[in-house]
């Protein structure tokens, strides 16, 4: 590939060309009914209960002009009216068989106000065991898991150690492990904007689909920003910090005009998927001012200008980065949190079984869902220290076969085989590291790179005439 073409298409990387054409809504199925829910707090909601299982109830609810599923734990509802019929209480276990959801629309959080207050009865996270086995759900608690998107360091790259295939990989992971909740701790100081789209469509597409999902926000900057920004329920860490989105290409310019212009509007649309206005992620990406006003029944309105809002947010000359204050003085974090029974308490849930196996050095259990995003991080960074080896001992063999007898060079193409196979499995493993070590897209690696690679290696195992 000529290196103009590289520097193109890795500018293009950087720049995150690739734009929502619209954000894909899945059609709601057939629900199994209405009913009137009275929670204990006094509030009632009224909708379709879409999923019943061992005395938990997930409801959905018209908000606004849009609708939510909302996840109710026994604790907190008092009675449910089903179809106008009589008034049933869910202090245990529903009657009759558990129901799979027939839903297609994502599970939305339930509404969490910012300083949710500690709840006494809070228990301490219970681990399930993760032995490969499907666990058996305690009745009427739901399980949670924590999945790791970046661990810091220099493993936290997006692109690179933060990638959508692991995650949509550990999907039937979660399932088997009967997983109701998934938190993703963000551990990133960003990467590759071209990975954005991909983990905004799983995350969106396939987890708030099939659980309550959650981000813990320890450091997300940049594409992490970008990334978490699908998710509508966001904790934070006490020094959590989240924004610092501007995109660059090349030797570090500042993205502009026409590309610039496709990433705000990419980032508009996946503002919408988070229930996210679009004001904060356009301040995080441009130097634009912002404020805000909360008014007295806790609703916020931002301005685009320094001025207008009681809280000014971010001044003219910077890009905006929330810090865990700031973010939950504008309600765009529900609360924040140091530990998992922190998290628990403001997630408003008196009870939570954290799924997965204690290990040390580690705050959460790890689930096999977790385990599989460490491994990948893993075999990422080991790959990432031996490839340009892969790839200079191959070149190398290739180079030695030519004027060989037969018996060395099929010695040889065995060799070059070994290398090439090692490199197939590095990019099987991560499909970007085509675009990083040869400027060739993913879909298109097989055809510019492994076809000529093993027609060379083939020619090696052909017989010298004699």
């Amino acid at each position: 590939m000529k290196t103009s073409k590289v520097k193109s298409l890795l500018a293009g990387l950087l720049c995150g060309c690739a734009v929502l054409s619209g954000v894909c809504v899945p059609v709601s199925a057939a629900l199994a009914g209405t009913a009137q829910i009275t929670l204990k707090d006094g509030t009632v909601l009224e909708g379709e209960i879409v999923r019943e299982l061992e005395g938990i109830v997930w409801i959905k609810i018209k908000s606004g002009k849009s609708e939510e599923t909302r996840m109710l734990t026994p604790d907190e509802v008092k009675s449910i009216a089903r179809d106008g019929g009589a008034t049933k209480p869910t202090s245990g276990p529903t009657s009759g068989p558990a129901t799979e959801p027939k839903q297609d629309k994502p599970t939305a959080p339930a509404e969490q106000p910012a300083n949710a207050p500690a709840t006494p009865s809070a228990t301490a996270a219970t681990p399930a065991g993760s032995s490969g086995e499907t666990q058996p759900r305690k009745s009427g608690v739901p399980r949670a898991a924590v999945i790791t998107l970046g661990e810091g360091g220099d493993r936290d790259k997006v692109g690179v150690y933060m990638m959508a295939k692991p995650l949509r990989d550990a999907i039937p992971l979660l399932k088997q492990e009967n997983v109701d909740i998934v938190v993703f701790r963000i551990n990133s100081g960003g990467g590759a904007l071209l990975e954005i789209q991909k983990l905004s469509d799983v995350i969106y597409n396939d987890y708030r689909k099939n659980f309550r999902t959650v981000a813990w926000i320890d450091y997300a900057i940049s594409a992490a920003a970008m990334t978490s920004h699908a998710i509508e329920e966001i904790y934070f860490t006490p020094e959590g910090a989240y924004g610092a989105c501007t995109g660059w290409s090349g030797d570090l310019v500042a993205v502009k005009d026409r590309d610039l212009e496709q990433i705000l509007f990419q980032m508009e649309k996946i503002s919408t998927r988070g229930n996210h206005p679009f004001e904060i992620m356009r301040a995080m990406q441009i130097m634009e001012p912002l404020s805000a006003t909360v008014s007295s029944s806790g609703d916020v309105t931002f301005y685009q200008d320094e001025t207008s809002g009681d809280i000014l947010l971010n001044p003219k000359d910077r890009v905006l980065t929330f810090n865990s204050q700031t973010a939950a003085q504008v309600k765009f974090s529900a609360g924040t949190a140091t530990t998992l029974d922190d998290l628990a308490k403001v997630m408003q849930l008196p009870e939570i079984e954290w799924v997965g196996v204690k290990k040390p050095g580690f705050m959460w259990p790890i689930c096999r869902a977790e385990q599989m995003q460490i491994d990948f991080r893993e075999k990422t960074a080991r790959d990432e220290q031996q490839f340009d080896e892969y790839v200079q001992t191959l070149n190398q063999v290739l180079g030695m076969g030519q004027g060989q007898d037969d018996e060395r060079r099929a010695k040889l193409a065995g060799k070059a085989r070994e290398c090439m196979n090692k490199i197939l499995a590095a990019v099987n493993n991560n499909p970007n590291m085509a675009i990083f070590k040869f400027g060739i897209m993913p879909d298109k690696f097989r055809e510019e790179w492994v076809e000529p690679t093993e027609k060379k290696i083939k020619e090696m195992t052909k017989k010298e005439k004699k």
